[in-house]
């Protein structure tokens, strides 16, 4: 038989807010605008975009492990290069 977690989420933001009474968790987190293949994206320019019309980085690097040099693993960038305006018609992604 299958073991199933259950999770009480609103008792766990509970707990959160007790430990971090400043921090507002109802707000979305904003996405990531680090690049994290600064090379790589100037370069190639590999986008994509989501239903609001916001356009971020699709460049895969790899992803090295700190304790072994030789183990890597692909990592894609995901960071938002632009914010899409609100309202009007947007446009496709600019190559």
């Amino acid at each position: 038989m299958e073991e199933r977690i259950s999770i009480n989420v609103g008792k766990l933001k509970k707990k959160l807010q007790e430990r971090y009474p400043n921090y507002n968790f109802d707000l979305p987190a904003r996405p990531d605008t680090t690049c994290k293949a600064k090379a790589l994206c100037k370069a190639d320019r590999i986008m994509y975009s989501d239903t609001e019309g916001n356009v971020y980085c699709g460049q895969r690097y790899k992803k090295t492990d700190e304790d072994n040099p030789y183990k890597w693993e692909w990592r894609t960038c995901h960071a938002l290069i632009k914010v899409a305006e609100q309202g009007g018609k947007q446009d496709e992604i600019p190559f």
